[in-house]
């Protein structure tokens, strides 16, 4: 007699065990919904460079009181804990290169003019954040007559 009752206690517990899967799939594992989601790192890498425009152009700069463009770079990076060069020629060989149909917000768009280099951050395909020497900090767009002539290329830095 004591078989039966030792398999009864096995089948109870396996029922118990699937009926608490099937809870779990059902209600999503509610434990796991009251964590907070993870912040993604490239919208606030973006949040912080557009709460800094209008900043002024001051060379050098690598504060909120004046940044240089690879100086806003360095400061946004930081301010993600992402530790960058503030020298855009270091910049430039961080990372990995990426096509212009795979940019994303956050990747480095860089400008080439004649030897000087310009750095931005990307905001969506075709705007870039970027310290400018008359604008400060400012939005343009890639298709714009100034910077559609200037050499351009990507870097992806996360």
């Amino acid at each position: 007699m004591k078989q039966p009752g030792k398999r009864m206690i096995w089948q109870h517990i396996r029922y118990l065990i699937v009926g608490f899967a099937i809870l779990c799939v059902i209600t999503g594992c509610a434990a796991v919904r009251g964590v907070p989601p993870v912040p993604d790192i490239r919208d606030e890498v973006i949040k912080t460079a557009l709460s800094l425009q209008g900043t002024a152009y001051k060379k050098n700069g690598t504060a909120p009181d004046g940044f240089d463009c690879s100086g806003f770079v360095y400061y946004v990076y930081k301010k993600s804990n992402i530790i960058l060069a503030p020298s855009t020629n270091l910049l430039n060989r961080y990372g990995r290169k990426v096509s212009p149909s795979d940019v994303r917000p956050g990747d480095l768009v860089f400008f080439k003019a004649k030897k000087i280099f310009h750095v931005g951050i990307m905001i969506n395909h075709e705007e870039f954040i970027h310290s400018s020497t008359r604008k400060g900090v400012t939005i343009d767009r890639l298709d714009s007559p100034y910077w559609r002539n200037k050499s351009v290329h990507f870097r992806n830095v996360l």
